[in-house]
């Protein structure tokens, strides 16, 4: 053994004597035979400098499934120069990563028992070794095998099953054949994990036999775990997987991102497929204990059968109501069988039963049940039934009406029959308070009956008011009025395609009126000189889901008569000025004029901004409430003979006093307003009139009024003597609801505030509690509830309410509000025709300067010219909810319609939500979220008729090009930038814009224009419109001296501006439309008389002209989706070998589809009708629709074509079928190889063989 020398350097000196030190010759270097390097060397230093858990051979060693090869790139930083989508993909991967540390556990001790160690010890199993690839085989045809016994089991041989897993019909299947053929999810699911099984072993095998080379294995392996969504359809079956596919998709940019640099480059392969796979096997780890139940159960079901006995059946939504029944009819039998002597129950029992069923029909209809005869025991035991019964119907119809107006999804047959319960309730009422007004009425009293019809006979002396006559048998106007009232009734058939029988009546009537109308008018004439008795009427009602408005179906034939009336009234009343200039609405200006000429009049008082003495201005919005219920018929009959003739006035009456009818259920109308009649607007707005009279006073309402022979203007006085003489400065009544607007001075405000007090007192300072306030502004902005604001304004309300008898109408403090602007209170606020409105001056602004912004009006005073104050404005709540609720109409309505009426009535809704509201829009970012919702909806109910959701597949242009080149044509309000403030302080004040939210967002980077921008404000309508009318009343004059006409030329310019537009002066039937008066309020009653939406409800195209021009809109939106050949690349444009698109317009549909729509056809028939239109936009955008670079979709090849269908797309697939039968994919490929052959021999280039193709089925 070698000795251990110690030798001790004591300075470099001593290193010499090594110097001459030389190894003996035979000394030899250690391990000098044993080679520097093997086969495995490589291999070692490898695994020496390995990290872990590669490092380790032996220990706490880890299977290579667990060892997650690229954890560390997601938990590092992102590269900033990585697309979006690998980012997003990254931040993913790091959140499941966060997620899966935060949920675990430590493990519980458990008793480790490995099955295969049980079976190894019993008997029945044996331990072999085979290649794994032998394995994947035998598992591919068990497989195989276990699934096609489940199929013969069940006896369906046309079905078959092939080696790839693919189940297929042999020949088409009858109903029964495929109803017979339907298989569960376990079934299909086990399938498809074997199909994925065998794409993996096939991969393996062709490398096995040599095709392909390890690095293609490698990277086939990748893509088909990265593709499962596409290669297999298991996520049909098991939706919860599309986090396993989303995953992979992560993996897969995170890997792919990695892999495609520097050298590499980018481009296709990329063979690391181990951290994909690992996903995988974990999802068959996790759902194998699915898989077990599911396999059991199924196999339990094949073997043993159903086991219906024990199992108590579960009530569906469908059974809840005839469950109930069966219940109840169970307890009256048990109650029967209990009260009966032993002899007489069995043949008893029956009867009884039928008299309770009798008697639920009787409680439903309102008609009294009493059988003589009936011993007392059973018709007390059926009594208390029906009572049962009843209490758990009605309980039922307003649990659901609560869910239907809250806005939870109901189903539409839910919604029907509410409404039909609804009804029925409503009419038990109603009829209740007939037999109550019969019995105890009148409710009126004598005295109020007196001072009310003296009040209207002084003030009709005062206004100079004649008597309007009996239409005379000439009268000049007749013919006229008669066509207008005809175009009236004719235009709710406008659209209709299908009539009922009544409707087809209805426009006989109105033909031969147009043909006979010297005969029609001396019928009508006639009926209201003498009819007094009325056919009934129908009522029904239409569901607004915040809701119901009644809708009366008059005889065609009165109805007529009905409108000749209407238009006469309203004619002869316009030409003797019997309604001031409150009642609105007014022909003269739409609602939105209205709103801005109350702000601009409310400006223009005089001193109405100043408070330095303690003044204060009141706004006082309420609503006569139940005011058409109220309607005394008699009275009314003495108001009307003051300003009609009594014939006129008696037919009136008479037609209110009328069999009203819903199914089983009649009531004669003795009290109250019909509104469904066609006089009902004139009725009700001189009713009204009366009703202002008994608010404002004689004297007041006269000097608001102006002289009979020069009336003023709306809100306007003769003098500012006029004006400040009493606290109402300003008076405007729309239909129902009005608005008061008065100005006190301290003492006059200190004195109706003592009244007030004396009379309620309050010593707790209640008053405050339950006051009103506008909670759309930030709280700065809302009314102030300082004590004596508060008591001004609950005093002003006191005062109007005592104004008008409680047997005529009330005021609900509820529904009404009372804003002051006092020396605290600097704003003024109030609600408009669907405007949320706040005025604040400009000496109340904090800088004493104006906000710069959309949706603020600029108030200018008349007489210093200067901008005194502005208006703020709001969608009111009501709005938002109108136009909710239509949406909802839209979507439920939508089960079997066509894409594009969807898309039409959506454009409707959205074009009158925007032109009605316009700049209040903007600022209303409730509204701004409604919108986006409701357009995602839209398009999500379309998507679904395509059966999938899918983004990448519905692009915007798919939805947003015009019908011209086969889009939708919708508008849209969805892509938009919504305006956000700071969370915390905008609710308190009114901050500026801090942020914007993104509404609608898509895949396409192209920005959709938005409908608002194409839109003129109303500001700057009014404020044009005011110009133009100038601008032709000098042309007219101008015109007028030069002794000539006025020229389109001259009126270019302003030819579709100002409101009403300048062209309806020059339409062909202007002469007869000047006698249409009254014609804007009857717009609005038109809600009661016909069961369709009203989007246009405050304009008509004929008087106002078209107030909106949306033509640059479709040019934008064109430009916007790349114009029309960008548009034209995502659909089969260049599948028809067009040469140009010009010329290429969709028609509106084809000749047959318009003929059919009139045929009587069976629903099927006509369900079928309905799908054609959507069948020809689906074929139109397949390119699109039908596309392969899409998220998930089990790609399946079309029998006996070449087409690909990646998804499920039933429609699509329908079409292309029916296109490619008989064979023409191959006849196509077959002629095109014949003519290629005929070219190569014409050529004498040598010709090769031809063999026919087999016809089979792939």
């Amino acid at each position: 053994s070698p000795q251990r020398v110690r030798v001790r350097v004591s300075s470099l000196a001593d290193l010499s004597v090594f110097e001459d030190f030389v190894l003996p010759r035979e000394i030899q270097p250690l391990l000098q035979d044993a080679p520097l390097s093997t086969d495995t060397t490589v291999d070692g230093i490898m695994l020496y400098w390995a990290c872990r858990p590669f490092n380790l051979r032996s220990g706490r060693t880890r299977r290579s499934v667990d060892v997650p090869l690229v954890q560390s790139w997601y938990r590092e930083h992102v590269p900033t120069n990585y697309p979006v989508k690998v980012r997003v993909s990254y931040q993913k991967l790091l959140k499941c990563w966060v997620l899966n540390h935060l949920h675990q556990r430590p493990p519980k001790s458990l008793k480790k028992r490995y099955l295969f160690r049980v079976f190894k010890s019993t008997k029945f199993f044996q331990c072999t070794e085979l290649d794994w690839v032998e394995v994947g085989l035998q598992v591919a045809r068990q497989g195989y095998n276990m699934l096609n016994l489940l199929i013969h089991r069940k006896n369906l041989n046309y079905l078959h099953l092939d080696y790839n897993f693919n189940l297929k019909p042999v020949k088409t299947l009858t109903t029964k054949e495929r109803k017979k053929s339907r298989f569960g999810n376990a079934f299909h699911l086990c399938r498809e994990i074997l199909r994925l099984t065998k794409l993996v072993v096939d991969s393996h095998v062709q490398y096995r036999l040599g095709n392909v080379d390890a690095f293609q294995l490698a990277d086939g392996l990748q893509y088909t775990f990265a593709h499962v969504g596409q290669l297999t359809g298991m996520y049909r079956y098991k939706y919860r997987l599309m986090r396993q596919v989303r995953m992979c998709k992560d993996l897969k940019h995170l890997i792919y991102y990695r892999f495609n640099t520097g050298p590499v480059g980018k481009g296709p392969g990329c063979g690391f497929w181990a951290p994909v796979w690992r996903v995988w096997l974990f999802f068959l780890r996790g759902v194998l204990p699915l898989l077990e139940r599911w396999l059991g159960n199924l196999l339990a079901r094949q073997f043993e059968g159903r086991v219906s006995k024990g199992v108590a059946k579960t009530v569906t939504k469908q059974r809840v109501e005839s469950h109930f029944d069966l219940e109840l009819r169970a307890a009256v039998m048990h109650d029967i069988l209990d009260t009966m002597p032993e002899g007489v129950k069995a043949n008893k029992a029956r009867t009884i039963l039928q008299h309770l069923s009798e008697a639920w029909r009787c409680w439903k209809a309102n008609i009294p049940w009493k059988v003589p005869g009936l011993p007392a025991p059973v018709e007390n035991m059926i009594l208390r039934y029906v009572k049962m019964k009843a209490d758990w119907w009605t309980n039922a119809a307003y649990y659901n009406r609560e869910r239907i107006r809250r806005g939870a999804t109901v189903d539409k047959t839910v919604c029907k029959k509410n409404l039909g319960r609804l009804t029925r309730l409503w009419l038990k009422a109603e009829q209740e308070r007939q037999h109550a007004y019969l019995k105890d009425g009148p409710y009126i009293t004598g005295e109020e009956a007196v001072a009310i019809y003296t009040t209207a006979v002084h003030w009709l002396e005062s206004r100079k008011f004649t008597h309007i006559p009996f239409p005379p048998l000439n009268y000049k106007h007749d013919t006229k009025l008669l066509i207008l009232a005809l175009e009236r009734l004719k235009e709710l058939y406008s659209v209709k395609s299908r009539l009922n029988q009544v409707q087809r009546e209805e426009l006989g009537l109105i033909e031969q009126a147009y043909d006979n109308p010297h005969e029609a008018l001396s019928r009508i004439k006639r009926h209201l000189l003498t009819q007094r008795a009325f056919k009934e009427l129908t009522l029904e009602f239409m569901d607004l889901y915040s809701h119901l408005v009644p809708i009366y179906e008059v005889d065609p034939l009165e109805k007529i008569t009905d409108a000749y009336l209407d238009q006469y009234l309203w004619y002869e009343a316009d030409a003797r000025h019997l309604f001031p200039n409150w009642v609105k609405p007014a022909d003269s200006e739409p609602p939105p004029l209205l709103v801005y000429k109350f702000c601009q009049g409310i400006n223009n008082l005089t001193d109405v901004w100043k408070t330095s003495d303690g003044e204060a201005v009141v706004l006082l919005e309420t609503k006569y409430e139940k005011v058409y219920e109220k309607i005394d018929l008699t009275l009314l009959n003495r108001l009307l003979r003051l300003i009609v003739d009594h014939n006129i006035a008696d037919y009136i009456t008479a037609k209110n006093n009328v069999n009203i009818n819903f199914k089983d259920m009649n009531h004669i109308n003795s009290f109250g307003l019909i509104r469904g009649l066609q006089f009902a607007s004139f009725v009700f707005q001189y009713y009204g009139l009366i009703l202002d009279l008994l608010v404002l006073g004689l004297t007041r309402a006269t000097e608001l009024a102006g002289p009979p022979n020069l009336p003023n203007d709306f809100l306007t006085f003769t003098d500012v003597e006029t004006e400040t003489r009493h606290p109402i400065r300003l008076f405007c009544r729309y239909i129902d609801r009005f608005w008061i607007v008065f100005r006190f001075e301290k003492e006059e405000a200190r004195d109706l505030v003592q009244r007030y007090l004396t009379e309620n007192p309050d010593p707790n300072n209640e008053n405050i509690v339950g006051y009103n306030n506008k909670t759309c502004w930030p709280r700065d902005c809302r009314m102030r509830r300082m004590k004596h604001d508060v008591n001004l304004g609950r005093a002003v309300f006191w005062e109007i309410e005592n104004r008008l008898p409680r047997s005529v109408s009330t005021l609900e403090w509820s529904n009404s509000f009372a804003s002051v602007y006092s020396k605290d209170n600097p704003n003024l606020l109030f609600a408009m025709c669907g405007f949320e409105v706040r005025i604040l001056p400009k000496i109340r602004t904090y800088t004493e300067e104006f906000s710069q912004r959309e949706g603020v009006w600029k108030l200018q005073n008349e007489v210093t010219k200067e901008m005194a104050a502005q208006a703020f404005l709001k969608v009111g709540d009501e709005g938002m909810k109108h136009f909710e609720n239509r949406v909802r109409q839209i979507l439920m309505a939508s089960g079997a319609t066509t894409f594009t009426k969807i898309a039409n009535k959506w454009n409707t809704t959205l074009i009158s939500l925007m032109t009605y509201f316009r700049e209040a829009v903007i600022h209303t970012e409730a509204l701004l979220d409604l919108l986006v919702k409701c357009e995602n909806k839209i398009q999500t109910r379309i998507k679904i008729g395509l059966n999938s959701k899918m983004p990448s597949r519905f692009p915007p242009v798919v939805f947003y090009t015009p019908k011209e080149l086969g889009g939708l044509g919708m508008l849209s309000m969805g892509h938009i930038l919504i305006p956000q403030s700071d969370l915390r302080y905008s609710k308190q004040t009114e901050t500026g814009i801090t942020h914007f939210r993104s509404g609608m967002t898509h895949e396409e980077d192209q920005l959709i224009p938005n409908l608002y921008r194409y839109i003129q404000t109303w500001e700057s309508e009014f404020i044009e419109s005011q110009r133009v009318w100038a601008e032709y009343a000098l042309k007219r004059s101008e015109a007028a001296a030069q002794n000539r006409r006025l020229t389109l030329e001259d009126l270019e310019d302003s030819w579709d501006r100002g409101i009403p537009r300048i062209n309806t002066l020059f339409q062909k039937d202007r002469h007869t439309l000047a006698y249409d008066k009254g014609w804007r309020v009857r717009q609005d009653f038109k809600q009661y008389q016909q069961m369709k939406a009203h989007p246009f409800w405050w304009t008509h195209q004929r008087h106002d002209g078209k107030l909106w021009n949306l033509n640059n809109y479709r040019t934008d939106m064109i430009q916007a989706l790349g114009g029309v050949e960008g548009i034209l690349e995502h659909t089969l444009f260049k599948g028809t070998y067009f040469p140009t698109w010009e010329g290429l317009f969709w028609e509106k549909a084809s000749g047959f589809e318009e003929s059919m729509k009139y045929k009587k056809l069976t629903n099927a028939q006509r369900s079928g009708l309905n799908q054609i239109p959507n069948r020809r936009f689906t074929l139109w955008w397949s390119p699109t629709i039908n596309r392969a670079n899409v998220y998930v979709g089990f790609q399946v090849q079309l029998d006996l074509t070449g087409i690909f269908m990646h998804g499920k797309i039933p429609t699509l697939k329908i079409s292309l079928i029916q296109i490619m039968r008989a064979h023409l994919w191959q006849k196509v490929h077959e002629s095109i190889v014949m003519d290629l052959c005929q070219v190569r021999r014409e050529t004498e280039i040598k010709i090769e063989r031809r063999a026919t193709m087999q016809r089979k089925k792939r």
